[in-house]
């Protein structure tokens, strides 16, 4: 079982860095209730549309850290198809009020929560990766 993270395109100012202290706590926690954490750094929005339509075979949900409004709209088709055919849900992260869901552009397909901590994507980060572990202990205890 394994939650994976996929950040689109940042200023490099505004991109938290997977190998701080702050991410290996998250990824720990995650470990602790028994889920891999996978980190995946679209550094294009081309990246960002295969990081969405191949996320790992055993992802089980997304963090999904992009800004809509961003989006060059010669990408909009690509990211919309894959946002759409995803077979897992996820979660939006921004540290920014003014984001743009990423689901705006699907809405056929929804996040499950929008998590906005303005000025503080670690504390985003942090508070998605609870909603994603609580829901897949729910999910898991629903299937049982």
């Amino acid at each position: 079982m394994s939650i994976v993270v996929i950040t689109g395109p940042h200023a490099e100012s505004d991109m938290p860095d997977p190998g701080s202290s702050a991410m290996c706590r998250l990824w720990e926690r995650a470990q602790a209730a028994g889920v891999d954490l996978a980190w995946r750094r679209c550094d294009t929005f081309a990246q960002l549309s295969g990081c969405l339509e191949a996320p790992g075979d055993d992802a089980e949900l997304l963090l999904l850290d992009v800004d809509a409004e961003q989006l060059p709209s010669a990408l909009v088709d690509p990211v919309r198809d894959a946002l759409s055919a995803l077979r897992v849900p996820y979660i939006e992260v921004h540290d920014r009020s003014a984001a743009t869901d990423a689901s705006s552009l699907a809405p056929g397909h929804p996040s499950l929560v929008s998590v906005v901590v303005p000025g503080n994507a670690i504390a985003g980060y942090d508070m998605a990766l609870s909603i994603g572990l609580r829901f897949l202990k729910d999910a898991t205890r629903l299937a049982a």
